[in-house]
């Protein structure tokens, strides 16, 4: 006598009971395809748009034409791949995170807040060879300055940014 071979199904969702409940578990995968589908078509419509806008102006925007021309300022006086110390008050924290941005990959920015010691500052200089100074507000630096230029006030503030060379 042959004998013949019934696979068992592993999941009913696929190869469900026959009748009624047939009907429902047919009903039950349209629904949850027509959900797929519009999540779907939702993601990529919305995708496009976002990841143009994302990439056209996330760099340009945060930065205010007044950073631009103090940023540019200081590219032209500075050669490039020094490393920059920029001395702030803590209140301009902001402002000296976006100056790291905005100088990276031409020149790193070496961060220091208030209060500024002078074995911190001598250790910076020693360790990243730093000769340039930005200066955010009015920070009591203790350092002489070869040179200082005024490059004109934080945009939306009145603390000032200005640029030195520290002497040797």
């Amino acid at each position: 006598m042959k004998q013949s071979y019934h696979p068992k199904v592993l999941s009913p969702f696929f190869f469900g009971p026959s009748g009624g409940k047939r009907v429902r578990l047919i009903t039950l995968r349209a629904i949850a395809i027509a959900v797929f589908a519009a999540s779907t078509a939702a993601f990529l419509a919305a995708l496009i748009p976002d990841v143009r806008i994302a990439y056209a102006w996330a760099g340009p925007s945060i930065f205010s034409e007044v950073d631009r021309r103090q940023m540019s300022a200081v590219r032209d006086a500075v050669p490039e791949g020094a490393v920059l110390l920029l001395a702030a008050k803590p209140r301009d924290v902001w402002h000296a995170r976006l100056w790291q941005r905005g100088m990276y990959p031409r020149n790193q920015v070496a961060v220091q807040l208030e209060p500024f010691p002078a074995d911190v500052i001598r250790s910076l200089r020693a360790r990243y060879g730093i000769r340039y100074v930005v200066m955010m507000g009015s920070p009591a630096l203790d350092a002489e300055l070869l040179w200082h230029r005024d490059l004109g006030a934080l945009h939306g503030l009145s603390d000032r940014v200005s640029l030195g060379e520290l002497s040797p």
